[in-house]
């Protein structure tokens, strides 16, 4: 290849990664703008949370899922709803989390699994996180203007940025969906029995490491724990450096930025960039303890899923080789 080719695809390639940089910190920069309007124009600070959340929840469901946009819409506030309501009757909140996990695992059959679960983060955290002093119809509004919301942003700021992940084979499926009603399940009653300040955190967890594939699980453990390792320390980081608003503000942009320029070619850095963003959202005072706590949880999940996965790939093979003999 000539001196002047190879010039002109690195060139090429220069552009396309500035074209790249450009819309994720457009995207990023829309996300959270909803909360400086509010913020500037003085209206209750309780609703940022809500229609920031949704938002990026959204955003994330167009581009892991698409097929699930239009469902999301009532779709995600109903299931935080139904976390609020069901919150303090255990004997309700379990077949509800039953429900969901089990729908998630089956829709693993035709790659909407990684979208469905942003369903069971609502359902848990509308169900573990203390209420928000707002009416239930307001926060559902909110929540439906969030979502929308993003799903613009990503039709739009991120066309192109979509994947459309595989569907798994029956019986993997089936694993799966078994997998995550025990993981998550038995994840949730020992966090409404710790009550620790942020213990939505490890159900949470369990149902993002969780995957039909063991080897897959595997990976996917490996990258969680770093990236969260890296998104902590540098939450902490930021705490320590004590920004003013408008400085903070940008920097959560810049992480966003990050996770999503990371989001198709780096689960490690996609994770690192979003904990960032996830624990800088919180008071100072509460980042230290929720940095420890987040990756506590996340180390502790990991080691037990890395050994189901272990478990899970030995039986594989034995499986194949008595097969073949």
């Amino acid at each position: 290849m000539s001196y002047s080719r190879r010039a002109l695809q690195g060139l090429a390639a220069l552009h396309r990664e500035r074209a790249r940089l450009a819309r994720a910190t457009a995207a990023s920069g829309l996300l959270f703008l909803p909360a400086v309007l509010i913020a500037l124009a003085g209206l209750p600070a309780d609703w940022i949370f809500p229609l920031t959340l949704s938002a990026a929840y959204g955003l994330l469901i167009r581009l892991l899922a698409s097929r699930l946009e239009t469902a999301s819409l009532l779709g995600l506030p109903a299931m935080h709803m139904l976390g609020q309501l069901s919150a303090p009757h255990v004997w309700l909140a379990l077949p509800l989390l039953v429900w969901a996990l089990w729908t998630m695992g089956r829709l693993s059959r035709i790659g909407l699994h990684k979208g469905a679960q942003f369903w069971v983060y609502s359902l848990l955290l509308g169900n573990m996180m203390p209420p928000l002093a707002l009416p239930y119809w307001q926060h559902a509004g909110l929540m439906m203007a969030g979502v929308l919301y993003g799903i613009l942003i990503g039709r739009h700021a991120l066309a192109g940025w979509q994947r459309v992940l595989p569907g798994a084979a029956k019986d993997d499926s089936l694993r799966y969906a078994r997998h995550l009603l025990a993981g998550v399940c038995l994840a949730w009653l020992a966090a409404v029995q710790l009550k620790l300040p942020h213990t939505w955190w490890l159900p949470i967890i369990v149902a993002g490491l969780l995957d039909p594939s063991p080897s897959r699980m595997r990976w996917l453990v490996r990258e969680r724990v770093i990236g969260t390792l890296i998104g902590a320390a540098l939450a902490l980081l930021l705490a320590w450096c004590q920004l003013p608003p408008a400085w903070h503000l940008l920097t959560l942009c810049l992480g966003m930025s990050y996770a999503l320029i990371k989001m198709q070619r780096s689960f490690r850095g996609f994770i690192s960039g979003l904990t960032f963003v996830v624990l800088s959202v919180m008071p100072e005072t509460l980042i230290r303890a929720g940095s420890l706590e987040r990756l506590a949880d996340t180390v502790l999940v990991g080691l037990l899923l890395m050994a189901l996965a272990w478990r899970l790939e030995r039986r594989m093979e034995d499986a194949a080789q008595d097969k073949a003999r």
